[in-house]
């Protein structure tokens, strides 16, 4: 088998393709991650078909259609972000309940931070390969 004729190459670039379409939405590229594992847990043989089911994850729906009980994420003008679970539609409002609140709009693009309120530090390599395996960094200087 050739690596055009793996199915994994197909679920690599769907899941690069989702990362770039959801890039600035972080409760859809959550459901998508979560979603691949289950997928990957419950059928790790068939690729092709969590290829498939992937995009299904996330999908534009118009506020009118949204029914109680399902999970939906919502972009508010202010440029917040919340999702939860619909429990309640009414004229003029939408009740969600176990919810996720981000603020997605653009930062400053410098911010300090004070040490006593931070719990937490990751660091972030974005040149993994380069380090860790320099001879199989084939990309042209």
């Amino acid at each position: 088998m050739t690596l055009e004729q793996s199915e994994y190459q197909r679920l690599v670039e769907r899941i690069i393709e989702l990362s770039e379409r959801y890039r600035g939405d972080p409760n859809a590229c959550e459901a998508i991650l979560l979603e691949l594992r289950t997928l990957y847990k419950k059928i790790p043989i068939y690729p092709g078909i969590i290829a498939m089911l992937l995009p299904k994850v996330v999908q534009p729906i118009e506020v009118d259609k949204l029914k109680e009980g399902e999970e939906a994420a919502l972009v508010l003008k202010d440029g917040r972000m919340v999702s939860g679970k619909v429990v309640e539609i009414g004229p003029t409002e939408i009740k969600l309940a176990e919810c996720k609140q981000l603020d997605i709009s653009t930062p400053p693009e410098k911010v300090s931070v004070r040490r006593e309120d931070v719990r937490e530090a990751k660091l972030i390599t974005r040149v993994v390969l380069e380090k860790e395996w320099p001879s199989l960094d084939f990309e042209e200087e």
